[in-house]
């Protein structure tokens, strides 16, 4: 066959090619094509001489040799076909004449090789004359494996050790599915594991698109076995049925190791006919589906690739010289294309091609689009799309309203609320869109999109249903969070103030929940949706954003999500106001103080006067009651202390009234805090003890856990570090069921602070980055500041200065950007101390006398303490006794009147040895 085809190749020759043009580009492509043609036919020669073919070939040896004396090559072939022919004179002859022209000619010798074949020609070498017979190669028809192939080491690894570790007695056949969404890289790794494969697979290695998904239309087993035949050689009319076809092929394996590789299945009834007849055989098959109709076949899962497998295949694409210093906007793009395989390739590929473009405009590309499958090639479109037309009607419907849910995945109760189809057929549909790879299942009963899929998904639902009918498909979702978080809430935390969700706002489909334990554990699983579709109501349905920010309030809270509390509030608050909805707007108003508190405390006064006024209008004291407690709360924040005080106690008074117990706990927790910043450290411990009182007797564990947290605060304050250790450990216990984010940061700070006092730094410098990476990934400027003092206190300790002062000056950014004068006062006083003990006694002067200023102003007598001492000591470094002996004077009267006796000893001491006061 080989022969024949050469043959037919030279017959297409037609004498000197482009003869008639005298061009350099001419010339070069006429040498060109003769060197290609010269090759053709030797090669041809070669093998006919390998056949037999000698006599026939002198003629033609002749000739050429006559026409090129000095082409070494067809010398040889000369000589040996007249060698085998039985005329060795005449080879020797000719390899005389060519030797004497050679050296005539240009004054070299031949070349080694028919200098060898002269020699065994001249001993009659009788193994000149053995025809080696042409041992045929397997065929094999595999496509060449790309060069960007990146990662998927482990799938490999599966892959390849089957060959290897397979049992010989086995009578089964080694099977495996490939199966994954479309342009996941499929069809790239059943090659590349075939082609490290050749060796276990010696008699033939085939492949076949079936065509499943594709252009083309779907091979027929029928039409896949004629291709298979064909391909082992199969020379005779192929069979006309399906049974006859699969038993030839099958005859053919029997006696044979062979590998197939059946790419783009679409179920298993097009794969079994198509299957070897042998054990020692093996298949790879690769599907979108996941043809569990396929018996005995071991399945292997496809994902898209890792960030890091994802980064390495687009930074081979588009070269690594443009890549290498934008590690951080890689990741980015990475992420922007859901590191799925073919969306990277095209995009790395275009923009290789793109010398204008770096990382951060093909980012602002992909981030900007109204569509995120516009900056890819149309082919990821079109991959989804062939599968998508493979479903059933249903299942293509629900596929496209599951777009709508604005959330990462989404329950079988929230899909019947969406689409308003019964859960049995629901649940059918859903089976569909899982095993065609266009949904995802990571947790039993929560489906979700891959992000290129979802995209897809909305592209096809904006094309194909109503705006109205998509709009009433999100209203009913809505719908269902909003009412299922109004159950959830009122029984997870049932001394939050509920208020009735209002006409046309309950759902029928929403969930039932049997107790608060199964309320939390729903509203902690659904966090994510929650939050995303109160985000989706804010921007989109008025009637709905108005109630999410108060059914979610204590949620909000626990998460930690203050910005996007804060931006739910900022939606719901004018549609109320337009509602004239008083009692809802007061009620919503109380609960964005108190997320303003720490934030934006003026604000939060503001929130907080407007809903007292409402609640009195109203005549509902407990509301009045919740009002005085946010005020009292942005008050302290403000640094107002007294007036936080004073304010409280009206607010202690209305609940007892009432009979509030959960509100008058409330309210002893932020009198404990305002008497613990005044310093007034028993007075506070009274306060916390009672609120603990009160919430051991409501069994709130999640009060519980305030209060031990503030006892153990208390604690520490006065030196008590093993009863604050308790105490904090007692907290943390019920945080880590009844908490959250917050209140674990604050743990993790407050302990680190025990572990600082006990001399174990590094251990508490641990616990202080973990809180603050906590605190800043919920946007709790607050928990910050704190946090950052905490440091910076270490490392001034540790007599790491330089980090130390960073970390006071972050920390008053941070409290000035908030407008927390305590917090602001203490980080103050840290860099104030930091300067001092460098040397720097202006700047330490000025900033402790800048620390002083606020303590004042705010009623912190406990700072105003600390900035005393902190002048006194500078004073002594000036050796200034009479400015020293002053500031410490008030220092220590300071710390008397806070009975912070050892402080105030401390302070004498300290002077007394400097000769600075009377003994």
């Amino acid at each position: 066959m080989a022969v024949g085809l050469l043959r037919s190749a030279e017959s297409l020759w037609r004498g000197e090619p482009l003869a008639e043009f005298t061009t350099t580009w001419a010339m070069s492509t006429r040498t060109r094509l003769n060197e290609e043609y010269r090759r053709v036919r030797e090669e041809r020669i070669r093998m006919e001489l390998e056949l037999g073919h000698h006599a026939d070939l002198i003629g033609e040896l002749h000739e050429l040799t006559s026409q090129n004396p000095l082409a070494q090559k067809l010398i040889h072939f000369f000589m040996l076909a007249l060698y085998r022919s039985g005329r060795p004179d005449e080879a020797l002859d000719l390899y005389r004449t060519t030797r004497r022209r050679l050296r005539t000619r240009q004054g070299i010798d031949p070349g080694p090789d028919l200098q060898k074949l002269h020699q065994r020609i001249l001993e009659q070498d009788r193994t000149l004359l053995q025809i080696k017979p042409i041992t045929a190669l397997p065929p094999n028809n595999l496509p060449r494996t790309t060069r960007d192939f990146t990662g998927r080491t482990s799938e490999l690894n599966i892959l390849l050790a089957e060959p290897t570790s397979g049992d010989k007695m086995s009578t089964s056949l080694s099977l495996t599915v490939i199966h994954g969404m479309p342009g996941v890289g499929k069809t790239a790794l059943a090659i590349r594991a075939a082609h490290s494969l050749l060796e276990f697979y010696p008699d033939g290695q085939f492949y076949v698109n079936l065509h499943a998904y594709s252009n083309q239309t779907p091979y027929d087993p029928v039409e896949a076995l004629g291709v298979l035949l064909q391909a082992t050689g199969f020379t005779e009319d192929l069979p006309d049925s399906l049974d006859e076809r699969s038993a030839r092929w099958r005859q053919w394996t029997a006696r044979r190791r062979v590998l197939v590789i059946l790419d783009n299945a679409r179920n298993a009834a097009q794969v079994i006919p198509l299957l070897p007849g042998a054990a020692a055989c093996r298949v790879i098959v690769t599907s979108r589906n996941r043809l569990a109709g396929l018996d005995g076949a071991s399945s292997l899962f496809l994902d898209v690739l890792s960030e890091t497998e994802a980064a390495a295949l687009f930074t081979r694409i588009a070269s690594p010289a443009r890549i290498s210093v934008n590690a951080a906007a890689l990741g980015r793009v990475v992420a922007a294309c859901a590191c799925h395989p073919l969306a990277l390739q095209l995009l790395a590929s275009r923009f290789r091609h793109r010398d204008s473009w770096d990382l951060h405009h093909l980012l602002d590309r992909l981030t900007q689009a109204a569509d995120p499958l516009d900056e890819f090639d149309d082919a990821v479109a079109t991959a989804f799309r062939f599968s998508y037309a493979e479903l059933s009607g249903p299942a293509q419907q629900l596929f496209r309203f599951l777009a709508l849910h604005p959330g990462p995945d989404i329950t079988l109760h929230a899909a019947v609320a969406l689409t308003e189809v019964k859960a049995t057929q629901l649940r059918n549909n859903l089976e569909e869109l899982l095993d065609s790879h266009m949904l995802d299942e990571p947790v039993r009963d929560r489906y979700r999109f891959h992000d290129l899929t979802r995209a897809f998904a909305y592209q096809i639902c904006s094309q194909t249903e109503p705006e109205s009918d998509r709009r009433r498909a999100v209203n009913r979702l809505l719908r269902y969070h909003l009412t299922a978080a109004h159950r959830a809430d009122k029984l997870a935390y049932s001394h939050h103030r509920t208020l009735p969700l209002g006409p046309g706002l309950e759902s029928s489909y929403a969930t039932h929940f049997r107790n608060a334990d199964e309320a939390r554990v729903w509203l902690a699983l659904e966090r994510a949706n929650l939050l995303a579709a109160a985000r989706a109501s804010a921007a989109e349905a008025p009637k709905f954003a108005a109630r999410f920010p108060h059914v979610l309030a204590k949620s909000l809270k626990l998460w930690g999500t203050w910005s996007i509390a804060a931006e739910l509030y900022d939606a719901a608050i004018p549609t109320l106001r337009k509602e004239g909805s008083r009692e809802a707007l007061a009620q919503t108003l109380v609960e964005y103080a108190e997320v303003l508190a720490q934030r934006n405390h003026q604000e939060a006064q503001r929130c907080t006067t407007e809903a007292l006024a409402l609640f009195q209008e109203l005549k509902d004291a407990r509301g009045c009651a919740d009002a005085l407690l946010q005020s009292g709360r942005a008050h302290l924040a403000g640094g107002h202390g007294d007036i936080a005080l004073s304010v409280l106690d009206q607010a202690l008074n209305v609940y007892q009234k009432v009979g509030d117990r959960f509100g008058a706990g409330e309210c002893l927790n932020v009198q404990g805090a305002a008497l613990h910043y005044a310093g007034r450290y028993k007075e506070a411990t009274r306060k916390v003890q009672a609120m603990l009182l009160i919430h051991k007797e409501l069994q709130d564990e999640s009060g519980q856990m305030r209060a031990l947290n503030n006892m153990g605060e208390l604690c520490y304050r006065q030196g008590r570090y093993e009863d604050a250790r308790d105490y904090y450990e007692q907290s943390l216990l019920l945080a880590q069921q009844y908490g959250g984010r917050q209140e674990l940061a604050i743990l993790d700070t407050n302990l680190g602070a025990i572990y600082q006092a006990t001399g174990q730094t590094v251990r508490a410098l641990s616990c202080f980055q973990r809180a603050l990476e906590s605190h800043r990934a919920a946007s709790d400027a607050l928990g910050e500041a704190n946090a950052l003092i905490n440091m910076g206190t270490a490392y001034a300790e540790g007599g790491q200065k330089q980090e130390a002062l960073l970390h006071f000056q972050m920390a008053e950014e941070v409290a000035r950007r908030i407008d927390n004068s305590y917090e602001r006062q203490r980080a103050l006083i840290g860099a104030a101390n930091v300067r001092r003990e460098s040397g720097q006694i202006d700047s330490a002067l000025r900033i402790f006398k800048q620390a002083l200023d606020i303590a004042q102003n705010a009623n912190f007598p406990l700072g105003s303490a600390q900035a005393f001492t902190g002048l006194a000591q500078t004073a002594l470094s000036l050796n200034n006794l009479e400015l020293a002996r002053s500031y410490g004077a008030q220092a220590i009267a300071l710390y008397r009147s806070l009975e912070a006796n050892a402080e105030a000893d401390r302070i004498e001491s300290l002077l007394a040895n400097q000769g600075g006061i009377n003994s």
